[in-house]
Protein backbone atom coordinates (compact mmCIF):
# COMPACT_ATOMS: atom_id res chain seq x y z
CA UNK A 1 0.00 0.00 0.00
CA UNK A 2 1.57 3.37 -0.88
CA UNK A 3 1.60 6.05 1.35
CA UNK A 4 -1.10 7.92 0.25
CA UNK A 5 -3.65 5.41 0.69
CA UNK A 6 -2.22 5.09 3.90
CA UNK A 7 -2.85 8.50 4.60
CA UNK A 8 -6.70 8.43 3.27
CA UNK A 9 -7.71 5.37 5.11
CA UNK A 10 -6.44 7.20 8.53
CA UNK A 11 -8.54 10.35 7.46
CA UNK A 12 -11.62 7.47 7.08
CA UNK A 13 -11.00 6.39 9.89
CA UNK A 14 -10.96 9.46 12.21
CA UNK A 15 -13.80 10.76 10.47
CA UNK A 16 -16.13 7.44 11.62
CA UNK A 17 -14.74 8.11 15.11
CA UNK A 18 -15.84 11.23 15.35
CA UNK A 19 -19.57 10.66 13.47
CA UNK A 20 -20.10 7.46 16.09
CA UNK A 21 -19.08 9.98 18.94
CA UNK A 22 -21.23 13.04 17.57
CA UNK A 23 -24.18 10.13 17.49
CA UNK A 24 -23.77 8.61 21.11
CA UNK A 25 -23.10 12.34 22.68
CA UNK A 26 -27.24 13.11 20.62
CA UNK A 27 -28.48 9.99 21.94
CA UNK A 28 -28.01 10.30 25.50
CA UNK A 29 -29.93 12.75 26.58
CA UNK A 30 -33.13 10.89 24.88
CA UNK A 31 -32.03 7.91 26.66
CA UNK A 32 -31.61 9.55 30.38
CA UNK A 33 -34.16 11.96 30.51
CA UNK A 34 -37.03 11.37 32.62
CA UNK A 35 -40.61 10.65 30.78
CA UNK A 36 -43.21 13.55 31.67
CA UNK A 37 -46.49 12.51 33.25
CA UNK A 38 -49.58 14.11 32.55
CA UNK A 39 -51.84 15.97 35.25
CA UNK A 40 -55.63 15.73 34.91
CA UNK A 41 -57.25 18.96 36.05
CA UNK A 42 -60.60 19.46 37.27
CA UNK A 43 -62.98 22.07 37.91
CA UNK A 44 -65.42 22.40 41.29
CA UNK A 45 -68.26 22.01 39.22
CA UNK A 46 -66.77 18.96 37.64
CA UNK A 47 -66.15 16.38 40.99
CA UNK A 48 -69.33 15.88 43.22
CA UNK A 49 -69.09 14.38 47.23
CA UNK A 50 -71.11 11.75 48.26
CA UNK A 51 -72.92 12.34 50.98
CA UNK A 52 -76.13 10.81 52.73
CA UNK A 53 -79.24 12.59 51.51
CA UNK A 54 -82.94 11.74 51.57
CA UNK A 55 -84.33 10.07 48.27
CA UNK A 56 -87.57 9.40 46.91
CA UNK A 57 -88.59 6.88 44.58
CA UNK A 58 -91.31 8.12 41.87
CA UNK A 59 -93.09 6.46 39.28
CA UNK A 60 -94.15 9.06 35.90
CA UNK A 61 -97.76 9.85 35.47
CA UNK A 62 -98.54 11.21 32.50
CA UNK A 63 -102.44 12.08 30.93
CA UNK A 64 -105.19 15.02 30.67
CA UNK A 65 -107.29 15.67 33.38
CA UNK A 66 -111.04 15.06 33.36
CA UNK A 67 -113.62 16.42 35.41
CA UNK A 68 -114.26 13.88 37.77
CA UNK A 69 -118.21 14.50 37.72
CA UNK A 70 -119.97 15.40 34.03
CA UNK A 71 -123.70 14.96 33.20
CA UNK A 72 -125.27 16.12 29.91
CA UNK A 73 -128.70 17.82 30.93
CA UNK A 74 -131.20 16.21 27.82
CA UNK A 75 -135.01 17.11 27.18
CA UNK A 76 -137.37 14.51 29.39
CA UNK A 77 -140.18 15.32 26.86
CA UNK A 78 -140.12 16.90 23.10
CA UNK A 79 -141.19 20.40 22.27
CA UNK A 80 -139.57 24.02 21.59
CA UNK A 81 -137.11 25.36 23.62
CA UNK A 82 -138.94 28.56 24.63
CA UNK A 83 -135.64 29.77 27.07
CA UNK A 84 -131.74 28.28 27.95
CA UNK A 85 -131.18 30.80 31.19
CA UNK A 86 -127.29 30.29 31.01
CA UNK A 87 -124.44 30.17 28.76
CA UNK A 88 -120.76 28.42 28.38
CA UNK A 89 -118.58 29.25 31.66
CA UNK A 90 -121.27 30.00 34.05
CA UNK A 91 -121.50 29.31 37.61
CA UNK A 92 -124.57 26.97 38.48
CA UNK A 93 -125.97 25.35 41.90
CA UNK A 94 -127.57 22.04 42.36
CA UNK A 95 -131.47 22.53 40.96
CA UNK A 96 -130.98 25.76 39.49
CA UNK A 97 -132.91 26.38 36.26
CA UNK A 98 -131.06 25.72 33.10
CA UNK A 99 -133.57 25.82 30.23
CA UNK A 100 -137.32 25.60 29.37
CA UNK A 101 -139.76 23.43 27.48
CA UNK A 102 -143.41 24.93 25.70
CA UNK A 103 -145.62 23.62 28.02
CA UNK A 104 -148.97 24.08 25.92
CA UNK A 105 -148.53 20.78 24.84
CA UNK A 106 -148.11 18.66 27.81
CA UNK A 107 -150.87 21.03 29.35
CA UNK A 108 -152.93 19.86 26.90
CA UNK A 109 -152.40 16.00 28.26
CA UNK A 110 -152.17 16.16 31.42
CA UNK A 111 -156.00 18.15 30.39
CA UNK A 112 -156.96 14.82 28.58
CA UNK A 113 -155.37 12.43 31.34
CA UNK A 114 -157.93 14.23 33.81
CA UNK A 115 -160.88 14.26 31.38
CA UNK A 116 -160.18 10.39 31.32
CA UNK A 117 -160.10 10.15 35.09
CA UNK A 118 -163.02 11.89 35.71
CA UNK A 119 -164.57 9.58 33.20
CA UNK A 120 -163.17 6.43 34.61
CA UNK A 121 -164.51 7.24 37.57
CA UNK A 122 -168.24 8.02 36.89
CA UNK A 123 -168.39 4.95 34.99
CA UNK A 124 -167.21 2.99 38.54
CA UNK A 125 -169.67 4.92 40.21
CA UNK A 126 -172.41 3.80 37.88
CA UNK A 127 -171.06 0.20 38.04
CA UNK A 128 -170.78 0.07 42.06
CA UNK A 129 -174.66 1.35 42.54
CA UNK A 130 -175.61 -1.65 39.74
CA UNK A 131 -173.51 -4.07 41.55
CA UNK A 132 -175.06 -2.86 44.98
CA UNK A 133 -179.20 -3.33 43.11
CA UNK A 134 -178.29 -6.33 41.63
CA UNK A 135 -176.68 -8.12 44.79
CA UNK A 136 -180.08 -6.89 46.62
CA UNK A 137 -182.08 -9.04 43.87
CA UNK A 138 -179.71 -11.85 43.92
CA UNK A 139 -180.26 -12.36 47.40
CA UNK A 140 -183.92 -12.66 47.07
CA UNK A 141 -183.88 -14.75 44.32
CA UNK A 142 -185.31 -12.39 41.49
CA UNK A 143 -181.84 -12.81 39.88
CA UNK A 144 -179.81 -15.90 38.64
CA UNK A 145 -175.74 -16.21 39.79
CA UNK A 146 -174.17 -15.94 36.24
CA UNK A 147 -176.64 -12.46 35.59
CA UNK A 148 -174.85 -10.75 38.64
CA UNK A 149 -171.83 -12.67 38.01
CA UNK A 150 -171.56 -10.35 34.76
CA UNK A 151 -172.65 -7.41 36.71
CA UNK A 152 -169.45 -7.76 39.00
CA UNK A 153 -167.00 -8.27 36.06
CA UNK A 154 -168.05 -4.83 34.46
CA UNK A 155 -167.26 -3.45 38.10
CA UNK A 156 -164.08 -4.72 37.94
CA UNK A 157 -163.23 -3.59 34.70
CA UNK A 158 -164.51 0.08 35.74
CA UNK A 159 -162.53 0.12 38.81
CA UNK A 160 -159.14 -0.83 36.73
CA UNK A 161 -159.96 1.55 33.90
CA UNK A 162 -160.21 4.23 36.78
CA UNK A 163 -156.83 3.14 37.67
CA UNK A 164 -154.91 3.02 34.27
CA UNK A 165 -156.49 7.02 33.91
CA UNK A 166 -154.69 7.62 37.53
CA UNK A 167 -151.65 6.15 36.03
CA UNK A 168 -151.62 8.28 32.70
CA UNK A 169 -152.51 11.65 34.61
CA UNK A 170 -149.59 10.97 36.55
CA UNK A 171 -147.24 10.27 33.79
CA UNK A 172 -148.57 13.63 32.25
CA UNK A 173 -148.26 15.53 35.29
CA UNK A 174 -144.58 14.51 35.63
CA UNK A 175 -143.93 15.52 32.36
CA UNK A 176 -145.25 19.12 32.73
CA UNK A 177 -142.73 18.99 35.57
CA UNK A 178 -140.52 17.73 32.93
CA UNK A 179 -140.38 20.77 30.60
CA UNK A 180 -138.53 22.63 33.53
CA UNK A 181 -134.81 21.72 33.69
CA UNK A 182 -132.36 22.12 36.23
CA UNK A 183 -129.09 21.46 37.29
CA UNK A 184 -128.06 17.87 38.53
CA UNK A 185 -125.49 19.50 40.72
CA UNK A 186 -123.35 22.57 41.60
CA UNK A 187 -120.85 22.87 38.72
CA UNK A 188 -119.85 24.90 35.58
CA UNK A 189 -121.70 25.01 32.04
CA UNK A 190 -118.90 23.49 29.71
CA UNK A 191 -121.39 23.60 26.71
CA UNK A 192 -125.04 24.69 25.20
CA UNK A 193 -126.30 22.26 23.24
CA UNK A 194 -129.23 23.86 21.77
CA UNK A 195 -130.72 27.34 21.79
CA UNK A 196 -133.90 29.32 22.09
CA UNK A 197 -136.61 28.59 19.75
CA UNK A 198 -135.18 25.31 18.42
CA UNK A 199 -137.05 22.41 18.66
CA UNK A 200 -135.62 19.49 20.57
CA UNK A 201 -136.28 15.81 21.05
CA UNK A 202 -136.85 13.45 23.80
CA UNK A 203 -133.76 12.88 25.08
CA UNK A 204 -131.85 15.61 23.07
CA UNK A 205 -128.95 17.23 24.19
CA UNK A 206 -129.60 20.36 26.04
CA UNK A 207 -126.47 21.65 28.53
CA UNK A 208 -123.19 20.27 29.75
CA UNK A 209 -122.48 20.80 33.06
CA UNK A 210 -119.17 19.90 34.54
CA UNK A 211 -118.12 19.69 38.38
CA UNK A 212 -114.44 20.72 38.45
CA UNK A 213 -114.27 21.07 42.11
CA UNK A 214 -112.29 17.70 41.98
CA UNK A 215 -110.48 16.55 38.76
CA UNK A 216 -109.56 13.04 38.21
CA UNK A 217 -105.70 12.35 36.15
CA UNK A 218 -105.82 9.10 34.12
CA UNK A 219 -102.94 7.57 33.05
CA UNK A 220 -101.62 4.27 31.58
CA UNK A 221 -98.84 2.81 34.00
CA UNK A 222 -96.90 -0.64 32.71
CA UNK A 223 -98.12 -3.82 34.09
CA UNK A 224 -94.56 -4.80 35.10
CA UNK A 225 -94.99 -1.62 37.65
CA UNK A 226 -98.10 -2.01 38.84
CA UNK A 227 -97.35 -3.99 41.83
CA UNK A 228 -95.62 -0.75 43.53
CA UNK A 229 -98.62 0.98 43.43
CA UNK A 230 -101.84 1.33 45.78
CA UNK A 231 -104.62 3.22 46.79
CA UNK A 232 -104.48 6.28 48.78
CA UNK A 233 -100.08 7.21 47.14
CA UNK A 234 -99.73 10.44 47.13
CA UNK A 235 -99.05 12.71 43.51
CA UNK A 236 -97.65 15.51 42.71
CA UNK A 237 -97.83 17.09 38.91
CA UNK A 238 -97.29 19.68 36.76
CA UNK A 239 -99.47 21.01 34.21
CA UNK A 240 -99.46 23.33 31.21
CA UNK A 241 -99.53 26.85 31.10
CA UNK A 242 -98.97 26.94 34.92
CA UNK A 243 -95.18 26.66 34.82
CA UNK A 244 -93.49 24.95 37.65
CA UNK A 245 -96.41 25.42 40.17
CA UNK A 246 -96.83 22.13 41.08
CA UNK A 247 -100.19 20.40 42.37
CA UNK A 248 -101.13 17.21 44.68
CA UNK A 249 -103.42 14.75 44.58
CA UNK A 250 -103.62 10.50 45.49
CA UNK A 251 -104.53 7.36 44.16
CA UNK A 252 -108.29 6.91 43.36
CA UNK A 253 -108.91 3.73 41.70
CA UNK A 254 -106.68 1.08 39.72
CA UNK A 255 -108.02 -0.58 36.74
CA UNK A 256 -108.59 -4.48 37.33
CA UNK A 257 -107.69 -5.20 33.86
CA UNK A 258 -104.55 -4.43 31.19
CA UNK A 259 -105.29 -2.21 28.15
CA UNK A 260 -105.13 -5.27 25.22
CA UNK A 261 -102.36 -4.83 23.11
CA UNK A 262 -100.34 -2.28 25.42
CA UNK A 263 -100.18 -4.19 28.29
CA UNK A 264 -100.63 -1.37 30.44
CA UNK A 265 -102.92 -0.57 33.04
CA UNK A 266 -104.90 2.50 33.90
CA UNK A 267 -104.21 4.07 37.28
CA UNK A 268 -106.93 7.18 37.78
CA UNK A 269 -105.51 10.10 40.63
CA UNK A 270 -108.17 12.18 42.24
CA UNK A 271 -107.32 15.90 42.72
CA UNK A 272 -108.92 18.71 44.80
CA UNK A 273 -109.40 21.96 43.15
CA UNK A 274 -112.06 23.41 45.22
CA UNK A 275 -111.22 27.42 43.75
CA UNK A 276 -111.30 25.40 40.47
CA UNK A 277 -107.77 27.21 38.93
CA UNK A 278 -107.61 23.73 36.78
CA UNK A 279 -109.62 23.30 33.93
CA UNK A 280 -110.38 19.73 32.16
CA UNK A 281 -108.59 18.70 29.42
CA UNK A 282 -105.41 20.34 30.47
CA UNK A 283 -101.71 18.24 29.89
CA UNK A 284 -101.02 17.32 33.25
CA UNK A 285 -97.07 15.35 33.96
CA UNK A 286 -96.50 14.28 37.13
CA UNK A 287 -95.41 11.04 39.86
CA UNK A 288 -96.40 9.03 42.20
CA UNK A 289 -94.58 8.40 45.41
CA UNK A 290 -93.82 5.14 46.21
CA UNK A 291 -91.22 5.35 49.11
CA UNK A 292 -89.05 7.29 50.17
CA UNK A 293 -85.24 6.73 51.56
CA UNK A 294 -83.50 8.70 54.24
CA UNK A 295 -79.65 8.60 54.33
CA UNK A 296 -79.08 7.23 51.09
CA UNK A 297 -76.09 7.61 49.33
CA UNK A 298 -76.60 8.81 45.56
CA UNK A 299 -75.14 10.16 42.89
CA UNK A 300 -75.81 12.39 39.36
CA UNK A 301 -76.59 10.05 36.66
CA UNK A 302 -74.42 11.22 34.73
CA UNK A 303 -71.54 10.02 36.65
CA UNK A 304 -72.14 6.53 36.34
CA UNK A 305 -70.78 4.70 33.17
CA UNK A 306 -71.62 1.49 32.02
CA UNK A 307 -68.78 -0.85 30.95
CA UNK A 308 -68.88 -4.50 29.40
CA UNK A 309 -72.23 -5.26 32.04
CA UNK A 310 -70.82 -3.37 35.35
CA UNK A 311 -71.59 0.43 36.70
CA UNK A 312 -68.26 2.31 37.38
CA UNK A 313 -67.42 5.76 38.71
CA UNK A 314 -64.17 7.78 38.55
CA UNK A 315 -63.46 8.24 41.74
CA UNK A 316 -60.21 10.86 42.67
CA UNK A 317 -58.10 9.09 45.47
CA UNK A 318 -54.57 10.67 46.77
CA UNK A 319 -54.17 12.67 43.68
CA UNK A 320 -54.63 10.16 41.16
CA UNK A 321 -57.85 8.92 39.62
CA UNK A 322 -58.92 5.21 40.07
CA UNK A 323 -62.12 3.33 38.89
CA UNK A 324 -64.72 2.19 41.33
CA UNK A 325 -67.00 -0.48 40.17
CA UNK A 326 -70.60 0.34 41.86
CA UNK A 327 -74.11 -1.26 42.32
CA UNK A 328 -77.02 0.95 41.89
CA UNK A 329 -80.46 1.56 41.94
CA UNK A 330 -83.11 3.29 39.91
CA UNK A 331 -82.90 6.79 39.14
CA UNK A 332 -85.40 9.62 40.92
CA UNK A 333 -87.72 12.65 39.62
CA UNK A 334 -84.11 14.80 39.93
CA UNK A 335 -81.73 12.06 37.82
CA UNK A 336 -79.95 11.12 40.53
CA UNK A 337 -79.42 7.47 41.49
CA UNK A 338 -78.67 5.76 45.11
CA UNK A 339 -75.36 3.89 45.42
CA UNK A 340 -75.88 0.84 47.38
CA UNK A 341 -72.31 -0.49 46.65
CA UNK A 342 -68.74 0.65 45.97
CA UNK A 343 -68.66 3.94 47.57
CA UNK A 344 -68.52 5.96 51.16
CA UNK A 345 -69.35 9.00 52.31
CA UNK A 346 -67.33 11.64 51.59
CA UNK A 347 -65.80 10.16 48.47
CA UNK A 348 -65.54 12.34 45.70
CA UNK A 349 -66.06 11.31 42.05
CA UNK A 350 -66.50 12.49 38.52
CA UNK A 351 -69.74 14.38 38.10
CA UNK A 352 -70.43 14.09 34.48
CA UNK A 353 -69.28 11.33 31.36
CA UNK A 354 -65.96 13.43 30.79
CA UNK A 355 -64.87 10.33 28.35
CA UNK A 356 -62.44 7.51 29.26
CA UNK A 357 -59.91 8.02 32.33
CA UNK A 358 -56.75 5.91 32.51
CA UNK A 359 -56.65 4.18 36.00
CA UNK A 360 -53.82 5.93 38.52
CA UNK A 361 -53.66 9.31 36.41
CA UNK A 362 -52.79 12.10 38.86
CA UNK A 363 -55.00 15.06 38.98
CA UNK A 364 -55.82 17.91 40.74
CA UNK A 365 -58.42 20.63 41.55
CA UNK A 366 -58.07 24.09 40.22
CA UNK A 367 -59.31 26.50 42.80
CA UNK A 368 -61.35 26.24 45.98
CA UNK A 369 -61.99 22.38 47.24
CA UNK A 370 -65.86 21.66 45.93
CA UNK A 371 -68.59 22.01 48.52
CA UNK A 372 -71.40 19.06 49.43
CA UNK A 373 -73.69 18.71 46.07
CA UNK A 374 -77.48 19.11 48.57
Amino acid sequence: MTSRMKWFVALAAIGALAAAGYAGVKRKPAETAPSAQAVVEFTQQDLYIVEPQAMERTLPLTGSLMPFAEATVKAKIAGELVAVTVREGESVKQGQVLARIDQTEVQARVAARRADVGAARAQLDWAAKNRVSQKALLEKGFIAQTAFDNVQSNYDVALARLRAAEAELVVAQKSLGDSVLMAPFAGIVSLRHAQAGERVALDGKVVTVVDLSRLQLEAAVPATEIGKLRVGQPVAFRVDGFGEQRFAGHIDRINPATVAGSRSIYVYAVIDNPQAVLRAGLFAQGAVSLERIEGALVVPSSAVREEIGRNIVYALVDGKVQRRAVKVGPADAVDRVQVLEGLAPGDRIVRANLGTLREGTAARLAGPQPEASR
